[in-house]
């Protein structure tokens, strides 16, 4: 018996140089990328909207494949559940028929004010057991109460593009002629192979509309079922995709006299051809011969849309010029591809195809340079020989491609099903060209094509840890008198993103064991600073205050303070008490050192007790301030000389790390063998644990007695830069030598890192950092799709903000807006135009139309007045997520985590503006 049409498959016999040949099978253990029958039904099939498509078969298929697809729909999403009958061992050896029956009605019941039809898909499995789909879509169809249409493709029969044409059949034979059309047009067309994958569909129509052609149906890209029944009546059949369907197109031109046209939208040259070709058939169909209506109006149209896109991808050329690619596709067009990377000055190396006809490829090697290669072993060691061969600067391929291109650390656009951006039409060539430039010029590639660590010369380390070294005397020598950081000249702040000093000392005494701090100043200071601290972290502050008056505000503090240090040492045992001021008592000019001398002498018996004193007032500075303040008193007041201590080093993290980031460091460093003493050490303190025994003071910070040890370490690393002049104290003191790292956050400040602690170490960088530094390079490759051309906004703490907009930047966003809480060194050389200091406000003006905004939660107000659905919340207080003190965003580990959750921000946002676009 001859075999259906469908599987007749042209192009098999040439042995032309270069072509490959179609109509090869693939061969066991080949390793190829081809799918099969089943994979092709579905590809045409389950676009259609409002239809049940249930996959009669076990899990495999169903469970592997439903809404895997980027096919968009402008109404119904029932298309996109997945309906499957799962067999079961049971149901394979005694037959699925009666469940596949009890399946059809049950889902028409529970579907029917959504669904139009049920398709139901045979499978290798349920083929290969007998099972009658025919008959049993047959008998349940009266009681369903709609069209339930066989679709008997199971995946051994062939290809993809044999269940591509086989699907086609089955529209033909069971859905097209059902039914009229409500409305018949002059110019009625059908698209052919055209699946609105990312929009693609939604690209094209306001071009057919301006020219008043009407697309009765589309196959099958957000179509109706009832769209589809009455394609007959259509005057062109339009086929996208040339290899899927061109046997319905043949169909219908031989029963209904439809001619039909193979066409592109993808890049200038082929839209303005294909609108040609539609006008001109048009013309002739409606028309007649000595007629141009339809041909002038594409003319006009051709003449305004044209030279807009060359205006509009113009920048984007002009980056692209020279770039040299690797093109491989499926079902895309590749002819039309070479075209569209040629109008944008991209050079094609080697291209390559498994779906397209012969007449493609010889299209798209006319295209090519001479030169250029064609792929014809696509199997995975293929492709990677391919771009060892050519060395690209890009790859444009199917997803299929994409994870093996990243790992080779080589840009890579997604141009099949899996993408995120329509490229049809002039406003998809515009996205076409933007997505390239996005995707070759990001930042990252340079910074992943680097030497690691390990990789670099001993004079290249030499360089790197100079840099480290001279980084606190650097800092502090930049004239911030010449600064181009505005500052606020508002009267009024409006919604402050500060916090007091006071608090950021609170903060940093917090780490340290036994430790109570003592606030002078009035009691709701302290108030204010424990509940902002306690929401913030959820734990209970140590904090207490000198309960400032009336009559002491007149006549001075001292004896408050006096009293209060001796009355916390007597009734809660302190290892230490922390002095911190207020606005009141240093505007008052309390002489808070000479009254800790007063005690001393007058309570000898105390003596044991050390006393610590920072000078916090509210007019100077923010949280950050504060807490520089308090780590510097820790340093003068507490640590010893001696002989060094081999292996023993400094850690002082900064205000902006939570107690998760300043462990991650500390055993970041422990992992090269070195002793860290981490001053101030909220890792454990403020980590939100519970003790056996709760106490008032604040516990599981490090220990007075280490911090004395201090003065005897052989180095000083500090992470952040307000801590430079705290880590220069060590130096000036002790002759410690001083490291100092901006940021931790990101590859490039993490390398600087590790570099520096193998140099003080002595020891190699462990393997397993080198693993998380290959685990964050692939994240980095993976996601850095979701951050190009993001605009951003910020407004945080000085050290926060500089981490932050660093590593943001540094992944492709661009940063619109960063807001410091104060003015400080090191701002000047953010990669943003717009800097300035401001409060949450002034936010509000700077982050219109951001597609990010990175603030504490009192940036929430900004977020929704703005409607930004993404805001990472970031420095203190976070008090409307859980776990923000468990947040871990350095080191290798760490930059992923960070990476990862602005990735899923931006996914997450994106997936919500697409719904209300077409809601």
């Amino acid at each position: 018996m001859a075999k259906p049409d469908y599987y007749d498959v042209t192009d098999c016999d040439t042995h032309d140089k270069g072509a490959p040949k179609f109509c090869k099978k693939s061969e066991p253990g080949e390793g190829t990328e081809r799918s099969c029958a089943y994979d092709g039904a579905r590809v045409v099939l389950m676009p259609i909207t409002d239809v049940i498509h249930l996959v009669h078969g076990p899990i495999a298929c169903a469970g592997n494949s439903w809404d895997n697809r980027g096919a968009r729909s402008s109404g119904s999403q029932l298309y996109r559940r997945g309906f499957t009958t799962e067999m079961l061992e049971n149901d394979v050896v005694f037959g699925g028929e009666k469940k596949l029956y009890k399946a059809i009605l049950d889902l028409a019941e529970r579907y029917r004010d959504q669904a139009k039809a049920i398709f139901v898909y045979a499978t290798c499995v349920t083929a290969m057991t007998g099972d009658d789909v025919e008959a049993v879509c047959k008998a349940a169809q009266p009681k369903a109460g709609m069209p339930v249409i066989p679709i008997n493709a199971p995946g051994f029969i062939g290809d993809k593009n044999i269940g591509n044409r086989l699907a086609g059949e089955i529209m033909f034979k069971h859905v097209i002629g059902t039914a009229e059309p409500p409305e018949l047009g002059e110019y009625p067309i059908n698209l052919i192979g055209e699946y609105n994958i990312a929009g693609d569909l939604w690209g094209m129509l306001p071009l057919f509309q301006r020219l008043g052609i009407q697309i009765l149906s589309c196959f099958s890209g957000d179509a109706k079922f009832e769209e589809l029944r009455y394609a007959h009546r259509a005057k062109l059949n339009v086929i996208i995709c040339s290899k899927s369907l061109t046997n319905l197109a043949k169909k219908m031109q031989k029963t209904y006299g439809m001619p039909y046209l193979e066409e592109s939208f993808y890049g200038m040259t082929d839209t303005a051809k294909a609108l040609r070709d539609i006008a001109r058939e048009l013309d002739n169909t409606v028309n007649g011969l000595e007629k141009r209506v339809m041909q002038d109006r594409v003319e006009k149209l051709l003449a305004e849309e044209e030279e807009k896109c060359r205006k509009r991808i113009a920048p984007y050329r002009a980056r692209l010029e020279g770039k040299r690619a690797v093109l491989f596709t499926g079902g895309v067009k590749t002819w039309s591809m070479v075209n569209a990377l040629r109008e944008l000055g991209v050079e094609i190396l080697a291209a390559g195809t498994q779906n397209s006809t012969l007449e493609d490829f010889y299209r798209m090697k006319a295209l090519m340079h001479a030169d250029a290669g064609i792929i014809e072993d696509t199997s995975t060691a293929g492709l990677l020989a391919v771009m060892r061969e050519k060395m690209p600067d890009l790859i444009v391929a199917g997803g299929k491609t994409k994870f093996l291109a990243l790992k080779t650390k080589t840009p890579f656009l997604d141009i099949n099903h899996g993408r995120s951006h329509p490229y049809a039409g002039y406003e998809g060539m515009v996205t076409f060209a933007k997505q390239l430039d996005l995707t070759v010029n990001n930042p990252i590639w340079p910074l992943l094509n680097a030497p690691a660590p390990w990789e670099k010369s001993p004079d290249q380390l030499a360089e790197d840890l100079v840099e480290v070294a001279g980084h606190g005397e650097r800092f502090l020598a930049e004239d911030l008198s010449a600064s181009r950081v505005r500052v606020s000249t508002k009267s009024a702040v409006v919604n402050p993103q500060k916090n007091s000093p006071a608090l950021g000392a609170t903060l940093a005494y917090l780490g340290i064991d036994n430790m109570l701090g003592l606030l002078h100043g009035a009691q709701g200071c302290s108030t204010f600073i424990r509940l902002q601290l306690s929401r913030h972290f959820k734990e209970s502050i140590a904090l207490n205050a000198t309960a400032m008056s009336e009559e002491s505000a007149i006549f001075g503090g001292w004896e408050n303070l006096k009293q209060g240090i001796k009355r916390v040492m007597e009734k809660f045992h302190p290892g230490v008490v922390g002095v911190m001021t207020s606005g009141l008592t240093e505007t008052m000019g309390d002489d808070v050192q000479s009254a800790i001398v007063h005690f001393r002498r007058e309570n000898p018996e105390l003596a044991d007790t050390p006393v610590i004193h920072a000078s916090t007032p509210d007019y100077c500075g923010s949280l950050q301030e504060g807490y520089a303040a308090a780590v510097e008193a820790i340093l003068s007041t507490l640590p010893e000389g001696g002989t060094a201590v081999p292996g023993q080093v400094n850690l002082l993290p900064g205000s902006h790390l939570t107690p998760a980031d300043v462990e991650q460091i500390r055993e970041l460093m422990e992992e090269f063998g070195l002793t860290v003493l981490t001053i101030p050490d909220i890792s454990c303190a403020m980590d939100g644990h519970i003790d056996e025994q709760v106490s008032p003071l604040s516990t599981g910070g490090i220990a007075v007695e280490a911090i004395r040890r201090a003065g005897r370490s052989v180095a000083t690393i500090y992470v952040g830069d307000s801590l430079a002049r705290a880590a220069l104290k060590m130096k000036e003191k002790f002759a410690i030598p001083a490291y100092g790292f901006t940021s931790l956050s990101g590859l490039g400040e993490t390398d600087l890192f590790m570099e520096t602690m193998s140099a003080l170490s002595g020891r190699p960088i462990p393997e397993k950092q080198q693993r998380w530094r290959s685990r964050l390079m692939d994240a980095m490759v993976d996601s850095h799709y979701q951050f190009g051309a993001k605009r951003v906004a910020l407004a945080l703490e000085s050290d926060n903000l500089k981490s932050l907009t660093t590593f943001l930047a540094g992944m492709g966003c661009q940063i619109q807006a960063a807001l410091s809480a104060t003015r400080t060194r090191g701002l000047d050389s953010l990669p943003c135009d717009n800097v300035f200091v401001g409060d949450l406000e002034d936010l509000e003006t700077a982050a219109q139309g951001v597609d990010l905004l990175v603030a504490n939660s009192n940036g929430r107000q900004a977020a929704a007045r703005l409607k930004i659905g993404a805001h990472l919340r970031a420095g203190l207080p976070v008090f409307d997520r859980l776990g923000a003190h468990q947040k871990m965003w350095v080191g290798y580990r760490g930059s992923m985590n960070l990476l990862f959750e602005v990735a899923n921000l931006f996914q997450a946002n994106a997936k919500e503006a697409q719904k209300l676009a077409h809601n």
